[in-house]
């Protein structure tokens, strides 16, 4: 992120950054992977309906619950608005400095774009950069519009996404009986779909590609236009008015936080836990959870994200310490440490590199301590790369593309 700072018009050193937002980015990026995991170490039905890979009772099922409380759509949101809250800075930054910003950000969105691809088709299908990298086409239109109308516009693209599930919902008894079928399928699928994915993703690179590769395309076209579109998008649009309203760099006023926190705690998570009693693990398998039941969540992590929101900030207000700085140093990197997580989890859990039949065997307790050892290894890398180095190695090349020119990757030595 990027902040004004005199004339400065290359990319953003560290005297330039906001620390309160690498916070909340690194809180965001480490919070993702409690629900990434699910796609690392499961079948993909699992990750809506957590009965198709299998019986889940007792410790597995307060895991399941917890993430669906307290992480499900909350921390991809938090990222999309720090997404948008980007493109504000970097537009004033160089707006402050006399220059045009235009270049330099579809510039940016094209290398986002690749990197994007090149996870999404050769490691995994889950990638949100390409999403992003649309959005940011359409995002820098409305670069200066002012807050109001950015908060606005967002819940509207939020509502489009909410009606059109609702829409959905509302019609399937009506849908063909092929398509009512396929949603089911996808929802439970039979014992030889299941055995076909734990086979591909236990076997080589290229048996991955089976699933990995339409995958991939489904959520880059249909995913976008039903979901990516207006959920991410609106959460950009979001970041974008709160951005200019000072929230998100800690600029507004200990009210204001304290105000997201009673938001995010006291209805946004009892709305979260009214919907799983609605709609609880057995009935996660139906069309009528995924278009209607899913409608408490949609709605409630918003504030709950907001809520995440004021209590990074009200933490950092006595500035960043020792104890948030390893949180922040994941922020400086998080490209970087997104990328890496994917690396690290289809390492240990596909068959790439070796045939160990873990994929598919990994219970919901057991991936709290996968996430944990890589939340310690990523706090712990991404402070001690940082001591060496201005950003991380992806951050540099994206930067390198960017700009035309290579950064000056080791950092100055502090005397």
């Amino acid at each position: 992120m990027q902040t004004i700072n005199g004339n400065s018009t290359g990319p953003t050193t560290a005297a330039d950054r906001i620390a309160s937002i690498d916070v909340l980015r690194g809180f965001a990026l480490l919070g993702i992977l409690v629900m990434n995991i699910r796609t690392f170490t499961m079948i993909e039905a699992a990750y809506f309906n957590p009965r198709a890979a299998g019986p889940i009772e007792g410790l597995d099922h307060a895991v399941w619950w917890l993430g669906q409380l307290l992480v499900d759509t909350k921390f991809m949101s938090l990222f999309s608005m720090l997404f948008g809250a980007g493109v504000v800075l970097m537009y004033e930054r160089r707006d402050a400095a006399g220059l045009r910003s235009a270049g330099l950000h579809y510039r940016r969105m094209a290398g986002l774009l690749l990197i994007g691809l090149c996870h999404a088709y050769a490691l995994w299908y889950g990638d949100i950069l390409v999403t992003y990298a649309l959005c940011g086409l359409w995002l820098f239109l409305l670069r200066k519009r002012g807050p109001v109308l950015l908060i606005t516009l967002g819940v509207l693209f939020l509502a489009v996404g909410s009606g059109l599930n609702l829409l959905f919902g509302l019609t399937i008894d009506h849908w063909p009986a092929e398509a009512q079928r396929e949603i089911h399928t996808m929802l439970s699928p039979t014992r030889e779909m299941v055995d076909a994915e734990l086979a591909m993703y236990r076997g080589g690179w290229l048996d991955q590609m089976e699933h990995r590769a339409p995958m991939s395309l489904f959520m880059q076209t249909y995913g976008y236009a039903m979901w990516g579109l207006w959920r991410p998008g609106g959460m950009m649009l979001m970041g974008m008015g709160l951005m200019k309203l000072g929230v998100l760099n800690g600029k507004a006023s200990r009210g204001v936080y304290l105000g997201l926190v009673a938001a995010g705690f006291a209805v946004g998570l009892p709305l979260v836990a009214w919907g799983l009693a609605a709609y609880p693990a057995d009935m996660r398998g139906t069309a009528e959870y995924l278009y209607l039941g899913s409608q408490y969540n949609y709605w409630a992590s918003v504030f709950v994200a907001l809520g995440y929101v004021g209590v990074i900030m009200l933490a950092c207000r006595g500035g960043v310490g020792r104890w948030l700085s390893p949180l922040a140093a994941v922020g400086r990197t998080a490209l970087t440490n997104y990328i890496g997580q994917t690396v690290i989890c289809t390492m240990l859990f596909y068959g790439t590199l070796h045939n160990l039949g873990w994929f598919g065997n990994v219970s919901w307790a057991a991936q709290v301590g996968v996430v944990a050892g890589v939340w310690l290894l990523q706090l712990t890398a991404s402070t001690l790369w940082l001591k060496r180095y201005r950003m991380g190695p992806l951050e540099a090349l994206w930067r390198w593309g960017s700009y035309g020119k290579r950064p000056a990757l080791r950092a100055v030595a502090k005397r």
